[in-house]
């Protein structure tokens, strides 16, 4: 059936496939000598590689849940849980440009690569926005709860 939650929904998966090049890449970054740190480094040099791993696994994490929370049923689509998908993808996809005003390096690998970005967050974010009625339509009037 087509309603508009339906549709959030396929604007956030979509989003989500989108992404999954960006997702993919990170994991690449693991056991490739190019995104080694320098030898002086205390860490250890494949250090950057185990940033990589947390990264990757903490947006799985984020995806599922979010995921989670647009499929469940009503009962489980409330306001509170809506600002928690925000939260979410504000940490999920802010960092794609919020170093870069700071420092050059922290910007996307390429105009390939910032285009991604973009059309992920743009799809997610837009699914997100247009879920919002079916989060906070089941608020119960405080004078109805206390009538009961």
């Amino acid at each position: 059936m087509i309603n508009q939650l339906n549709i959030a929904r396929a604007l956030l998966v979509f989003g989500f496939l989108c992404g999954l090049t960006s997702l993919l890449a990170t994991f690449n970054h693991i056991g490739d000598p190019a995104y080694l740190v320098q030898s002086n480094f205390g860490g250890g040099q494949a250090h950057s590689w185990y940033h990589a791993l947390r990264e990757a696994f903490g947006d799985i994490a984020t995806i599922l849940i979010v995921l989670y929370l647009f499929f469940a049923s009503d009962k489980v689509r409330q306001p509170l849980t809506w600002w928690i998908c925000l939260v979410l993808l504000s940490g999920y996809y802010l960092p794609y440009w919020a170093g870069m005003p700071f420092v050059e390096e922290l910007a996307a690998p390429s105009l390939r690569a910032e285009m991604n970005h973009i059309i992920q967050a743009f799809f997610a974010l837009a699914g997100l926005f247009c879920a919002k009625p079916a989060f906070f339509s089941s608020i119960i009037p405080a004078n109805k709860e206390s009538a009961e």
